[in-house]
């Protein structure tokens, strides 16, 4: 066993079974042991600090040419979606224009065949209870309702998680 080895088990077991005391000793006599009395040539430190230099002027170079290519990418990807997108835009625009022209006129004539019919205010709210239900039952609206429930559990989790308890209890 060699002198390295025997200084290293002298202050685990040091350090182990708590003396610390005669553990610091021992993980000096290590950290002495390893130290190197040896200075690091000159040449080497001028070649890594070269290899340093080079390295960040190739990632610097990658990062202007890749900065570049996102610019570029980016004005050529927004124009084309501009372009073939407008038509889209305008289309689902147009339409939803249309849908709510078409809902004001269906809500002014069902006001007034309503009350021509005589229509009563729980007549009105049971049309209007059938409505939301109708609404409610897609399949799109249960799945957002549920997703903005799981959203809101975990924020109050994570709340609860960042104020914490205090052992404070409401008895």
């Amino acid at each position: 066993m060699n002198e390295l080895d025997l200084r290293y088990r002298r202050w685990r077991a040091a350090d182990e079974e708590g003396r610390d005391e005669e553990g610091d000793h021992a993980f000096k006599a290590v950290f002495h042991a390893v130290r190197s009395e040896q200075p690091v040539s000159p040449t080497f430190a001028a070649r890594t600090m070269e290899a340093v230099a080079a390295a960040a002027a190739r990632d610097a170079n990658r990062a202007r040419r890749t900065r570049a290519a996102l610019v570029w990418g980016s004005v050529f990807g927004g124009a084309a979606a501009a372009y073939f997108g407008a038509s889209l835009a305008i289309s689902a625009l147009a339409a939803g224009l249309l849908r709510l022209l078409d809902l004001m006129v269906a809500v002014v004539v069902g006001a007034a065949t309503g009350f021509e019919a005589g229509t009563d205010f729980w007549s009105v709210l049971t049309g209007l209870g059938r409505a939301l239900a109708a609404f409610a039952a897609d399949p799109t609206v249960t799945i957002v309702v549920l997703a903005v429930q799981g959203i809101a559990i975990a924020a109050l989790f994570g709340l609860q998680r960042l104020l914490g308890s205090d052992g404070e209890s409401l008895e």
